[in-house]
């Protein structure tokens, strides 16, 4: 299907396309990357003047450097001179999926797209619950006969989890009313399982406990618990499975002081007291795993999706050298650090040529912080809300989130916590991430000498009234680092549908931190610590508020963090527009050089269809800071991973 889409697309020969795409063909990460390396630039924006001024940015363009406009409405609709001028095309799955009904395809996302495009397709036509039953085993591998007894279904359960590509709601539906023919499911919350991988991670755990405490002291099953319905104690097949559910993460083992009287099937499940090294070194070989195969691969052709599974790894890898720093090897942290070292260089690189293109299309799915309010007006139209609230934490980190989202989920029985992963803008400073993320644009179209041409708060509402909502209905409030938030008299205003609430007491932490990453990330647990002063109880209320109230909710952040080492600071007098510990941004490329022979430890990036042209930016390499010779900062602005990969979660409430 790629290579037949791309055949419309032959290098050097149109200057200018016009495409309508209304089923999002050409959003699919693998057809991206592709057009970029034939040389295509990629714009799509609903907004006549901010399209007349990215057209005007983007000339000339010439068969050689050409440019593609996509719209997913009628090209009629674009302006008349660049109707006139342009190749034009009429994309829709009918071309290349015309047997299937086509209302069940318009329920993919482009990347699932990509994956039926790369199937035996049916020569006859397939009926609407055909459809269902192809796309589900084929693009899902959710074959229903495959998934009748509980080791294959927790496996694959596990896999779909991982892969991060979720299944529609109706297909969704249709999988559970499949699974739900089998008995042994009847107990099965099936569609909460599928839905919400944490409510599948609780699940797995809580039933592994109770089979462990069977296997413990041999009684009766009935007698210890009700709802125990996975069973590890009589089934085989699923105690074949332990040692997997436990390396990939999806089984927590449980700490015993001995594993005397214990089965050798539950030896897998258990580990004696501390198990954290041992889950260290996991994670050390499966990083590695995948670092070889990024080092193997051409930069190009490493995937959006291969990095945000290292990101994962990383997250969680980092989260357990700062928390059981004094029980891990020596030999294991230089490994690391080599790891780091590779990673870092790797990201860099793969930036360097996917950032732009990652950038281009921002629908269906985001990929940049600068897309969310554009997800959600995309969401809103499609009827899935009428009202949202975006809860922004200035400086929230993955791991962070990792360390959050396990906390929350303890406490809040009751909420479904689902994630992705987005870049955050570069350079990932507030000033330039957060402006994008509250404004729906590219630093190119507000920044104005370095700087911001009108206030986030400004900016949220410019946004929302694009989408004829009234400036009424929207407001950006900034939630103070120490006072009640979850009691201001503004936030009862009924008639503002459309919240942006930025809390920045992650970012505080961070840059207060006074021993690096293990400061931030103790202060981290200081806030998730209800007895303490001041803590996240009141955020937590918050959420827990507008959820009450119908709202749809949602949390990101602008940016992330990493632990930096000064390296001296540039004595360029008046000629940065912006001076941050991990980025300096010139209007001046001579300037920007000038500094950078001074400092050749760094990274000049420019260019990159997202900055301003004329806007350069110059950031430390090897997680050095611009700052005093040898201190030790928890920082942001360089595009570390930890920087520049952050959570986008969507928290809803269960019955």
């Amino acid at each position: 299907m790629i290579q037949k889409l791309l055949s419309f697309f032959p290098a050097h020969t149109h200057p200018l396309t016009l495409v309508s795409d209304p089923d999002r063909l050409l959003a699919g990460e693998e057809v991206m990357q592709a057009l970029a390396e034939r040389g295509f630039r990629l714009i799509e924006e609903n907004d006549p003047v901010i399209l007349r001024y990215r057209v005007e940015e983007a000339r000339p363009y010439t068969p050689e450097n050409p440019l593609i406009i996509v719209t997913p409405e009628s090209l009629e609709d674009l302006p008349f001179d660049l109707y006139q001028q342009a190749y034009r095309l009429k994309l829709s799955l009918h071309q290349f999926f015309p047997h299937f009904a086509y209302p069940i395809l318009q329920l993919l996302t482009p990347d699932q797209i990509e994956v039926l495009g790369s199937c035996q397709l049916p020569a006859e036509t397939l009926s609407r619950q055909k459809t269902i039953e192809f796309v589900l085993r084929e693009v899902f591998a959710a074959d229903p006969a495959l998934l009748s007894q509980p080791k294959d279904l927790i496996t694959w359960l596990m896999e779909y989890h991982q892969r991060k590509s979720p299944l529609a709601p109706l297909l969704r539906s249709a999988l559970v009313t499949s699974l739900k023919q089998f008995p042994v499911y009847q107990d099965w919350d099936l569609e909460r399982l599928i839905k919400d991988q944490q409510a599948f991670s609780n699940f797995l755990n809580e039933q592994w406990q109770i089979a462990l405490e069977q296997a413990l002291t041999g009684k009766k099953v009935r007698d210890i618990a009700e709802n125990y319905i996975v069973p590890f104690h009589r089934d085989k097949r699923l105690q074949a499975l332990l040692p997997m559910l436990v390396h990939e993460g999806a089984l927590q083992p449980i700490e015993l002081e001995s594993t005397t009287g214990l089965p050798d099937w539950a030896t897998p499940g258990v580990s004696l007291i501390d198990g954290r090294p041992k889950r260290y070194a996991l994670l050390l070989d499966d990083l590695a795993e995948l670092l070889d195969q990024a080092k193997a691969g051409i930069p190009e052709q490493i995937s959006w999706k291969m990095w945000q599974e290292i990101a994962q790894q990383w997250a969680e890898l980092s989260n357990l050298a700062l928390q059981a720093d004094s029980i891990i090897q020596n030999e294991q942290k230089v490994v690391a650090h080599r790891l780091m070292l590779e990673m870092d260089k790797l990201f860099a690189d793969w930036l360097r040529l996917n950032y732009r293109a990652l950038g281009a299309q921002r629908l269906p799915e985001p990929h940049h912080v600068y897309h969310i309010p554009h997800y959600l007006a995309y969401q809103r139209e499609l009827k899935q809300f009428d009202k949202v609230v975006l809860f922004v934490l200035d400086g929230l980190s993955l791991a962070d989130w990792e360390i959050i989202r396990t906390a929350w989920s303890a406490r809040h029985k009751h909420w479904s916590l689902g994630s992705k992963l987005i870049l955050a803008q570069i350079p990932t400073i507030t000033a330039v991430s957060r402006m994008a993320l509250t404004s729906g644009l590219r630093p190119a179209e507000f920044l104005q000498a370095g700087r911001p041409r009108v206030t986030e708060a400004r900016a949220w509402q410019l946004f929302w009234t694009r989408q004829n909502i009234p400036e009424s209905a929207s407001r950006l409030l900034s939630l103070s680092y120490d006072r009640k938030i979850d009691q201001r008299s503004e936030l009862e205003d009924p008639n503002i549908h459309y919240w942006c609430l930025v809390d920045d007491t992650i970012d505080q932490t961070a840059h207060n931190a006074l021993f690096g990453s293990a400061g931030q990330q103790a202060a981290l647990h200081l806030w998730l610590d209800l007895t303490q002063e001041k803590n996240s109880q009141p955020l937590e209320n918050l959420i827990d508020r507008f959820l009450d109230q119908g709202y749809a909710v949602f949390l990101t952040s602008d940016h992330g963090h990493v632990e930096a080492t000064g390296f001296g600071q540039p004595a360029e007098g008046l000629l940065a527009e912006t001076r941050g510990k991990r980025a300096r941004l010139y209007a001046d490329r001579l300037a920007a050089l000038q500094v950078q022979n001074a400092f050749p430890d760094t990274i000049l990036w420019e260019n990159d269809g997202i900055l301003p042209a004329n806007l350069f930016c110059l950031m430390p390499l090897r997680r050095r800071a611009f700052t005093y010779s040898g201190q030790v900062v928890v920082t942001h602005g360089g595009i570390t991973i930890e920087e520049e990969i952050v959570p986008f979660v969507q928290i809803t409430k269960e019955d």
